[in-house]
């Protein structure tokens, strides 16, 4: 009797068992992985007959950029969106803006219909895009500047670029360079865990994984429901995670190294700053920031640094969007429209 021959043979069988579940398993995920592929592909390229770009695409250097302008008008009012999002954060505002002056909305790189760039882009950068793709489009200034959010950043940075072109500023629940460093360490863990999850999306969204799950749906916040189909048409482009992330890694670095925010000196300036920013958030959101204490003293904390930023000029003043969470633009837009008009007629002097 030979046990060690028969005990040989039978992890042999064994083994080559598993090696053809292993090999089995490896041809499923490479066909799996094709297969996603495909359907990312296809859906995209659907998805960008269905919903073309509502404007135009210049080239600014390295990549294009989506500039979409209405209306007809001076001074021409030009809309900075909010980190990552689109110029379709805009739509309830630019649609009424253009019935009085020109209005011009456009997609940073990788967000919208504009192309990617191949890394992060730092606030001086993204504003010196702006300032290619309005040359390039042939769009004259002087310009009223309205920056939502991270879009605050941008927009400051082009007036301290180029000051001779801009005659007003709105800024809407915009961020202070100082607000990250004075928030309370429980809320910055509960935004840095969600920000670690982030690069996930680069890997899974080539192949459609974020498409088939409506993972990245940020349709219910980020833009109004008449244009949430065409906005994540954008959102599951391949372009967008990356862009997400490389947006993130940048206004970090950037709010790592605060810094006294630049004077404006006398511009005129609007402040519109959200009234119910934390009002809205779930019992499970609260816990998450750290509880009610935490969640009033990031209010509070918000609300003086929207102060300062008001503070930035002479001419500038702070109204509150009593009923508005963050994002304004959907939540409160005739709040900012009558900014908008107001500013504008103050500077045509009527």
């Amino acid at each position: 009797m030979n046990t060690a021959n028969d005990t040989g043979k039978v992890q042999g069988k064994r083994r080559g068992c598993l090696g053809r579940v292993a090999v089995g398993l490896l041809v499923f995920l490479i066909i799996a992985l094709a297969a996603g592929a495909i359907y990312q592909a296809v859906a995209s390229a659907s998805d960008l007959k269905r919903y073309p770009p509502p404007g135009e695409l210049y080239d600014v250097g390295d990549y294009r950029l989506h500039l979409y302008c209405t209306g007809e008008g001076s001074p021409t009012v030009v809309l900075d969106a909010g980190a990552a999002s689109s110029e379709l954060s805009w739509y309830l505002v630019q649609k009424e803006v253009a019935g009085f002056t020109r209005v011009c909305a456009y997609d940073r790189a990788g967000f919208g219909w504009s192309d990617p760039a191949s890394g992060p882009l730092l606030p001086a950068q993204v504003a010196e895009d702006l300032h290619k793709l309005l040359t390039a489009a042939d769009v004259p200034g002087p310009y009223i500047l309205v920056g939502h959010s991270a879009g605050g950043f941008y927009i400051r940075a082009y007036a301290g670029q180029h000051p001779s072109e801009v005659v007003g500023m709105v800024l809407v629940d915009a961020v202070h360079e100082g607000e990250e460093a004075a928030y309370p360490a429980q809320y910055v863990r509960m935004r840095n865990s969600a920000r670690a999850m982030m690069p996930l999306c680069s890997i899974t969204s080539p192949i459609g994984f974020v498409r088939a799950l409506r993972l990245s749906d940020f349709s219910g916040v980020a833009v109004p429901a008449e244009v949430r189909e065409a906005y994540l048409s954008t959102v599951y482009r391949n372009a967008f995670c990356p862009a997400m992330v490389n947006e993130m890694e940048a206004v970090s670095t950037f709010l790592s190294q605060p810094d006294i925010p630049r004077s404006l000196g006398d511009l005129p300036l609007t402040v519109l700053s959200a009234g119910a920013a934390y009002d809205r958030a779930s019992e499970a959101e609260v816990a998450a920031m750290g509880g009610p204490e935490v969640v009033a003293q990031t209010a509070q904390i918000h609300d003086e640094f929207q102060e300062k930023l008001a503070g930035l000029s002479s001419q500038g003043k702070l109204i509150v969007a009593t009923e508005s969470g963050h994002i304004i633009p959907v939540d409160q837009p005739d709040v900012v429209i009558d900014a908008i008009r107001e500013m504008v007629e103050q500077l045509r002097g009527t």
